[in-house]
Order: structure tokens, then C-alpha cells, then sequence
């Protein structure tokens, strides 16, 4: 699809992620958990609101979480928030036996305890860590250690006992610092701040000029402060300062359109608002390590 001077949003559906309804809240258990045994994971690119733990005890290739794809090795464990589309898969490397997959899943619904339950203040550190988890986190260390073993126990037990492994799950994941996150921030368009009106005028104006030119005082004088202030504020919120926010937030897109549409890599980066292609190709291998086309490649190699 070629066309003259800047083209439209891309919108051919080619691998977009799928919407997975899972079991009702009305279920015998609101926490749901399972054992995953056989040849794959039994799952496809999709999402779905309920967040996610997942632990693999043996097998598996790679799983594609976000904008980031990663070899899988035992003891491998997860958490993924809601709707951020993930995918765990097990491909036979050449010259080498198939491996059967055995992992562990956990899944339950952010409301699970109730619409509000996540604004009472001794709540506060879980809601922290549900919205760290939009982006994929990465459990290790010690912490990895006591949730595996909590997420093994939690496999014969029901009810009332398995709610309160989930409830100790949650409070260690809250507190521990050995939690990495996995995807880019701006694979899901939005800068989650609670209650940051000021970071919700940032992000509505990040998103509407995402395909053209971003400038910092540009922002600054949108939002109605000076240029040093911003940028302080702004690496105060997110950890990152604006252009390297920029930057993953516009190859995060450029993830999602290789991955969704079957557009060229030089249409994507263009609609994202790259205008130099070597600029855009330097940025892409920093942060994944390989070329646009190699990332679609691993997306869809057979």
C-alpha cells in the first residue's frame, strides 16, 4: 500500500490481538487457577480484563508480552494486567525434541472483591502494583520464589483458601522491588496516573499529535508551565524523561501496527511519527535489539 505524502491510520487486519472471554464471575471459585500440560499453552495473541499470573514450571519457546518478545526458561513467572495482549507459545527449535509444556495460570478479575474495594486507602500499594502491571511485569528473586510456591499451592485448594493465597500473592508483589517491567509503557496509548489531571492533558495531547512533530515546550505551554518545570514534573511521574518517553511510546505503536497490519515498515514509522528513517531504525534496535522486520518476523514465523 503506497501512497504520496503522509498516509492514513493503517487498519488491514493481520494478527490483531484477541478478545478471550474467560469463565463468569459467578463461578464456583472468583480466583480462577489452573495447570497447563501438554504440547502448548492453549492460548493465541489476545487479552481479556481479568489480570494474569502465569508460571512456567518446564517447556515453552518464548512468550510475546506487549511490544517485547522473550526466550521462556524454567521458571519463568509473570503478571500481566488487564487487556494487555499476551501470547505464550512453544515452537520446536530445529534439531532439537519438542519439549512438553507444564505451567501454572492464575486469573481474576480486577473487581473481584467488589466495584470499590481498590479505592480504600490500605489498598493503595495493590492498586500501584495493578497499574504497574498494564505493562507486564516480570517476577525474580526471592519474591519469584514465595509467589511459585504460593501459585503450587493454590492449584488444590478452592474458595475461601485459595482467595487468601491470592491475597498474599498480592501483598508480597506490592512490597517487593524485584519486580521488572516487561513492556513498553506507551504499547497501550495512555499515561496511567491516578488522579493526575494535569498528566491526563499530556497524554490527550501526546495522543493527538502522535504522527507529527512533539515538542517539549510545545507540551509545556499546553499544559500552562514553564519548560524546566515540565520536564522535572514529568520525569517525577514516569521515571523517564520526555523524548525517551516519546520515543518508546511511538516504537510501541510501531509494535502494534507490524504485528496488526500488514503495512511497510517505512508507512508505520512515518505514521507514528517518525520522519527519519535512520533515526527511527536506531531507536528500534536500542530497545528490542533486532530490525522492524525481524521483530515481524519472529511475530509470525511458522
Amino acid at each position: 500500500m503506497k501512497v504520496s505524502g503522509r498516509v492514513e491510520p493503517l487498519i488491514f487486519d493481520m494478527g490483531k490481538p484477541i478478545q478471550e472471554q474467560l469463565a463468569p464471575h459467578s463461578a464456583p471459585d472468583v480466583v480462577a487457577c489452573s495447570r497447563i500440560e501438554g504440547p502448548d499453552f492453549g492460548c493465541q495473541w489476545h487479552f481479556h480484563p481479568e489480570l494474569e499470573l502465569t508460571l512456567v514450571r518446564s517447556g515453552g519457546s518464548h512468550r510475546w508480552i506487549g511490544d517485547k518478545i522473550t526466550p521462556l526458561k524454567k521458571g519463568d513467572l509473570t503478571f500481566v494486567g488487564s487487556n494487555l495482549p499476551h501470547d505464550y507459545r512453544n515452537e520446536k527449535a530445529p534439531g532439537k525434541a519438542h519439549r512438553p509444556v507444564k505451567a501454572i495460570n492464575v486469573q481474576f478479575h480486577p473487581q473481584f472483591l467488589g466495584k470499590n474495594w481498590l479505592s480504600r486507602a490500605e489498598m493503595t500499594p495493590v492498586q500501584r502494583l495493578f497499574q504497574k502491571a498494564e505493562s507486564g511485569l516480570e517476577i525474580t528473586g526471592a519474591t519469584r520464589d514465595r509467589v511459585a510456591s504460593a501459585m503450587i499451592r493454590m492449584t488444590g485448594e478452592h474458595g475461601l483458601k485459595r482467595l487468601i493465597l491470592l491475597m498474599r500473592i498480592l501483598d508480597d508483589l506490592a512490597t517487593s522491588d524485584e519486580l521488572l517491567q516487561i513492556s513498553s509503557p506507551g504499547f497501550t496509548p495512555e499515561i496511567h496516573v491516578s488522579g493526575a489531571e494535569r498528566m491526563d492533558q499530556v497524554s490527550t495531547y501526546i495522543q493527538k499529535h502522535i504522527s507529527e512533530p512533539i515538542y517539549l515546550a510545545d507540551v509545556a505551554k499546553h499544559i500552562g508551565i514553564s519548560e524546566v518545570t515540565f520536564s522535572h514534573y514529568f520525569r517525577t511521574r514516569t521515571g523517564k524523561t520526555f523524548p525517551s518517553y516519546l520515543n518508546e511510546l511511538r516504537i510501541a505503536r510501531v509494535c502494534r501496527l507490524l504485528a496488526e497490519t500488514d503495512g511497510t515498515v517505512s508507512e508505520i514509522a512515518w505514521n507514528c511519527g517518525f520522519d527519519s528513517m535512520a533515526n527511527f531504525l536506531k531507536h528500534f534496535k536500542k530497545i528490542h535489539g533486532c530490525t522492524p522486520k525481524e521483530y515481524r518476523q519472529r511475530v509470525f514465523r511458522p
